[in-house]
């Protein structure tokens, strides 16, 4: 490149790579929002994040990570929303990292996150810009790894995990709707089997004498206890769903529906299991789809075995205990100095940043267990075309 003026000129690299174009998201998949993912190179993924926040605060400084391997690793924030703590602590974690490779965003995870307890994830991995470009704007800390197709997301709280890119494009009640759901779909994935063995190993009298008598008369001819009746069908349907997702995509959905349809009549027919704990696996199976985080889906689906175990060895008992364990166990994590069940334990619902959203008139607050620099995102009277101008100005 020549300048003029100047009585030099310049050598620039421009080589590149083959690289896959940007496409549409495979695991976060919304209706009504935008529909391009991000790639394996870092540059992509940054100037589809610049493309967005399209503004001079926005910083994005490279680390490499890896003695071996070099590689390039992107931190990004809003310089004048992101707490400078928050940004420094990132920072130091990642340059203190003596390991010879890091080839993937999950690696990365695994290295610095505060705790592995439990397998509990500590922060968000996502595949869209959009998602990536709300949080920075809400004071989180980006880190973009070369050569994987996701960002991750620091801190990240419970509440995070149960949420998803479409609820800010839908209307409030819509998006609280499918919210309260998520919750229901998670709360039946953890417990649902642990409480049927509960119940029907314990508990019987709580269930009517007509569903008793037909729970007993369908397990007449099952040759097993209820505890390896649930765990063949249980451990059988993540079989179908691993099975599922490595054969040829053309072929996968074709063995979760025939292969799921098949093995449950074939082992009713059988006198293997009984009718009713085809429903509670099936109800089960269902729920835990409706959880969009997939690492935290993965959590409850593992912690589910926990709870049955649980529930054949003490009943009700035994999973209140769990229960208790489980809870105080996420009450006692932080992800990067943030308490993991914040708003809820210690109860802060302030300014609207609980799990349900308020209207989007009334989000004037940045969530203060992140402690940005800019507290408020919007004015008090944010829609001025609604309200007389010397009201707004008041």
């Amino acid at each position: 490149m020549f300048v003029e003026t100047l009585p030099i000129a310049f050598d620039i690299e421009v080589k590149g790579f083959k690289q896959r174009s940007v496409d549409t998201p495979n695991n976060e998949i919304v209706i009504k929002g935008p529909h391009e993912a991000f790639v394996e190179n870092i540059r992509t993924n940054t100037s589809l994040i610049r493309r967005i926040v399209n503004n001079e605060n926005l910083i994005i400084e490279n680390l490499e990570v890896g003695n071996i391997t070099k590689t390039k690793c992107a931190v990004c924030y809003i310089k004048n929303i992101a707490n400078d703590d928050l940004v420094g602590e990132v920072k130091y974690r990642l340059n203190n990292l003596e390991v010879d490779s890091l080839l993937s965003a999950g690696e990365l995870e695994q290295l610095i996150a505060d705790s592995n307890i439990l397998g509990i994830p500590e922060m968000i991995s996502t595949e869209r810009p959009d998602k990536v470009s709300k949080y920075l704007l809400n004071g989180r800390v980006v880190i973009i790894v070369n050569g994987t197709p996701y960002g991750v997301i620091v801190p990240a709280v419970l509440i995070d995990f149960l949420a998803s890119p479409e609820d800010t494009n839908l209307k409030v009640n819509f998006a609280n709707f499918l919210r309260g759901l998520r919750v229901l779909a998670t709360f039946i994935t953890l417990l649902l089997p642990g409480i049927y063995v509960a119940i029907t190993s314990f508990h019987q009298e709580i269930l009517p004498t007509g569903l008793l008598y037909s729970i007993l008369a369908s397990r007449e001819n099952v040759p097993f206890p209820i505890i390896v009746e649930i765990l063949i069908m249980e451990i059988s349907f993540e079989l179908i769903r691993e099975a599922g997702l490595r054969v040829p995509s053309p072929i996968g959905p074709t063995i979760g529906i025939v292969g799921a349809l098949v093995l449950g009549q074939a082992a009713v027919s059988a006198g293997i299991v009984s009718p009713i704990l085809i429903i509670i696996v099936a109800i089960t199976g269902i729920a835990s789809f409706a959880i969009p985080d997939f690492s935290f889906g993965f959590h409850i689906r593992y912690f589910r075995f926990v709870f049955v175990l649980l529930g054949f060895m003490a009943g009700f008992l035994g999973i209140s205990l769990g229960l208790f364990i489980y809870i105080s166990v996420l009450c006692s994590l932080r992800s990067f100095g943030v308490s993991y069940m914040t708003p809820l334990a210690p109860s802060s619902n302030v300014d609207g940043n609980g799990y349900f959203l308020p209207p989007i008139w009334k989000r004037e607050y940045r969530a203060s267990y992140v402690a940005p620099k800019k507290a408020q995102k919007q004015e008090k009277f944010s829609m001025k075309w609604k309200f007389n101008s010397n009201l707004y100005h008041k």
